[in-house]
């Protein structure tokens, strides 16, 4: 008895920590119980879309939403190559923790351009 209370801190703090990591572990991995965030396909002549230029002359900007889900649905739709799944930028109908969100125009961050902005070449395409 007198060697647990000489180590009574070591005792308690082991059994801790390893309950800690099992719960996390479970949380984690397992049921992937969390909120992640990633890049959505975006149409800048349809909606209001959040623009990223690789470069300072900015060539071929990059046109995205922000999307907010459950990893726990995208992993169930996408298995585990996520990067690759298609479909997981719109929210299904009663899908709970789910968000698309668009750039605001008040930010100056956007770019929302029109048919008239559209190349010709890029216009014909989407005609075909």
């Amino acid at each position: 008895m007198e060697h647990f209370k000489k180590h009574l801190l070591l005792y308690t703090l082991i059994p801790l920590i390893l309950l800690l990591i099992g719960a996390s572990w479970y949380r984690f991995m397992y049921a992937r119980d969390y909120t992640i965030s990633y890049e959505g396909f975006c149409d800048p002549y349809t909606s209001s879309c959040f623009e990223y230029c690789e470069d300072d002359e900015c060539l071929e900007p990059f046109h995205y939403t922000w999307v907010e889900r459950n990893a726990a649905i995208v992993f169930e739709m996408c298995g585990e190559l996520v990067l690759d799944c298609e479909g997981v930028d719109v929210c299904n109908d009663g899908e709970v923790g789910c968000s698309v969100s668009y750039c605001e125009p008040e930010s100056g961050e956007c770019e929302n351009l029109t048919e008239e902005d559209m190349s010709l070449e890029e216009f014909s395409e989407q005609n075909i």
